[in-house]
């Protein structure tokens, strides 16, 4: 008989690396949990939880949410879920937060998504919005049909703060410098892959084969 054991999976890339593209497709291709750690963080805000209320007080006074309280809510949640095989997206942003994580749970893997940061500035800064419907344009590969204009509406686009490329800069050189030490934390203990490239699509494949090859050496054949 074969025995599964849970697959239990981070996964890290700079904001407009394809992570949730990629979340997506292996939720969906190996039956796992995908877990966003914002998802959490609002809910807990939302429903005010005592984490939840601590953590918007930590907010609200314009402080960082200390790894303690972070930790603790989202365990809190995983062990809800206790019997499902889960990928981890947005937590560990830091060694403790790491530490914790690995107190509680035995991570099989962490895929990093390797994306030139130039090719995510070019990504992000490309994209336009319409605000009223949220629908969004990219210059290179989505644009509207006439520059500058909603297709339906025909009123004006807009760049976000977030898209500008000073703003990205900045999160992007923030991303780097917050978890380089928890992507050496986790090549330290040799469950860190990396995968390298500049579309989302190309990356995919190499993704997914090392999946199947890492959920078939989890899978135990007992008499």
């Amino acid at each position: 008989m074969v025995v599964q054991r849970l697959m239990r999976a981070v996964i890290m890339g700079p904001p407009g690396s394809g992570k949730g593209t990629v979340s997506g497709r292996i939720a969906k291709t190996f039956g796992l949990k995908h877990i966003s750690s914002g998802d959490i963080l609002r809910a807990n805000i939302k429903e005010k939880t005592e984490l939840g209320l601590l953590m918007k007080s930590c907010i609200d006074q314009g402080q960082l949410v200390p790894d303690a309280i972070m930790s603790r809510i989202i365990l809190n949640d995983l062990r809800r879920i206790d019997h499902s095989g889960w990928l981890l997206d947005g937590f560990p942003r830091t060694v403790p937060q790491a530490e914790a994580l690995d107190n509680t749970y035995v991570i099989d893997t962490v895929i990093n998504l390797n994306v030139p940061f130039q090719t995510i500035k070019e990504r992000l800064t490309s994209r336009w919005t319409h605000i009223a419907s949220g629908r969004v344009y990219n210059t290179d590969f989505n644009p509207p049909k006439v520059p500058g204009l909603d297709d339906v509406t025909g009123e004006p686009l807009v760049q976000r703060d977030d898209d500008k490329p000073d703003t990205v800069t900045r999160r992007l050189k923030g991303y780097e410098t917050q978890t380089e030490p928890v992507l050496e934390y986790y090549r330290s203990k040799g469950v860190l892959e990396t995968f390298t490239g500049t579309e989302t699509d190309k990356i995919w494949p190499h993704v997914e084969a090392f999946l199947h090859r890492k959920f078939s050496s989890l899978s135990q054949r007992v008499a």
